[in-house]
């Protein structure tokens, strides 16, 4: 009879399951989940603020209370967001140069 030899210990199936791939979902600010929070102590400001909001297609809770600060800090990171860089395409080796000699590249300037 052969013997059969496990590398590492015996998992059930139960455990095995957790150790799936699992996908860390994030809520992004000005979603219907989870909807930016303004406070602001006029009526007319809260116009001016649901007006932005409508424009950009975000949900917002605004609430209007004369007697706190105004908390406008999710509608900055809103409209601050960075944005990823893009870089220009680089020529590959059997491309023309950029440069306009006619040549491959791998023959002109990478060389």
């Amino acid at each position: 009879m052969a013997k059969i030899f496990q590398k590492g210990p015996a998992m059930k199936q139960a455990e095995h399951r957790k150790t799936n791939f699992e996908v860390k979902k994030t809520l992004r600010l000005g979603t219907r989940k989870a909807p930016a929070q303004i406070s602001v102590q006029t009526q007319k400001r809260e116009q001016e603020l649901a007006a932005v909001f409508a424009k950009k297609g975000w949900a917002c809770v605004i609430e209007v209370n004369s007697e706190q600060d105004e908390n406008i800090r999710d509608l900055e990171s809103l409209q601050n967001k960075k944005t990823r860089a893009v870089s220009a395409k680089k020529a590959n080796r059997n491309d023309p140069c950029p440069c306009g000699s006619g040549r491959k590249y791998k023959k002109c300037c990478g060389a």
